[in-house]
């Protein structure tokens, strides 16, 4: 059986570090902090880490609400989405990633864009 991209970098440990970064790098944009506030973000990034863990053919430990009905209420536009995009690019190249691997990764995040945007 072929080695999963959750594996091939490390597992946990590894996208700990790339959620951990990734979300420093949100919370430090003017354009995407204002979606953050009041969130708790141990919290979150348990959730995304799970996610993650899960969408790179990891374990399934991931317990968090339906996509679209997380995002429902955030007023996300595309603009936001993709800049959230780039940073998560960032962080996972910072880490080691292969380009390929990074590419493959954002085009999964990018198939997302229509349960995560709601606002044009």
């Amino acid at each position: 059986m072929a080695e999963s991209l959750f594996e091939k970098y490390g597992g946990f440990d590894t996208f700990t570090q790339v959620v951990s970064n990734f979300y420093q790098k949100v919370l430090d944009s003017e354009e995407l902090e204002h979606y953050f506030r009041d969130i708790n973000m141990d919290s979150l990034m348990a959730h995304q880490t799970n996610f993650i863990a899960k969408a790179l053919g990891g374990p399934d430990a991931y317990e968090g609400r339906d996509l679209r009905q997380a995002h429902i209420n955030l007023d996300i536009t595309i603009p936001h989405f993709q800049e959230v995009a780039e940073l998560l690019e960032e962080s996972l190249e910072e880490v080691g990633v292969d380009s390929d691997d990074v590419v493959s990764i954002i085009q999964l995040v990018g198939s997302l864009q229509d349960q995560i945007v709601t606002q044009t």
